[in-house]
C-alpha cells in the first residue's frame, strides 16, 4: 500500500477527532477518507450527468425554475400552516 502524508493539521484534527471519539487514529483517518472519496464519487457523476442532460437539450429556463420553487414554496407553506 502507498504511504501517504497529511499536513500537521490535518493530523491534530484527527488526533483530536480519535480522542472525542475514543477510536483509533487509523480509523479516523480511513473513515474520513472514504466519506470524502464517495462525496467526490458522487458529486463527479452528477456533474456528467448535468452536462449530459446539456448536451441533449434537457434543459430549463431560470423563469420555469423560479416558477417551480415558488409552487414548492407555497405547498410547503399550506403543509406547515395545516400542520400548526
Amino acid at each position: 500500500m502507498a504511504e501517504l502524508r497529511i499536513s500537521s493539521t490535518a493530523a491534530r484534527r484527527i488526533a483530536r477527532i480519535a480522542a472525542r471519539v475514543k477510536r483509533p487514529q487509523q480509523r479516523v483517518l480511513e473513515d474520513a477518507l472514504k466519506a470524502g472519496l464517495e462525496y467526490e464519487e458522487w458529486f463527479l457523476a452528477a456533474v456528467a450527468k448535468g452536462l449530459a442532460d446539456l448536451d441533449a437539450g434537457r434543459t430549463v429556463s431560470h423563469q420555469q425554475v423560479v416558477k417551480n420553487l415558488a409552487r414548492r414554496k407555497a405547498a410547503l407553506a399550506r403543509t406547515l400552516k395545516k400542520a400548526a
